[in-house]
């Protein structure tokens, strides 16, 4: 049942897909800032963001949580991959 209604809203246009604006951004960093990460089923009710709650906690990992590490890997990271790489080779 869970499905039905959730594929009538994609169908009747209540959840946005494609990029994310700098407002959505906004909104959601604000709600995370006030009630914390989870409960992200919620969002959409309290921000008026037409996004999932799966769409909102992967923008939120991925993108916009602040202790984010952005840019290339250090010579120390990769000296740390390269050995892990040699002791426990592809899996």
């Amino acid at each position: 049942m869970a499905m039905d209604a959730m594929s009538s809203a994609v169908l009747q246009g209540a959840w946005r897909k494609g990029p994310w604006t700098a407002l959505e951004d906004r909104l959601l960093t604000e709600y995370v800032q006030q009630q914390g990460e989870g409960s992200w089923n919620s969002v959409a009710k309290l921000t008026g963001l037409r996004r999932s709650g799966k769409s909102c906690r992967l923008r939120w990992v991925n993108y916009l949580r602040p202790d984010l590490k952005r840019g290339k890997i250090t010579a120390d990271e990769e000296t740390v991959i390269l050995q892990l790489h040699a002791m426990l080779g592809n899996r």
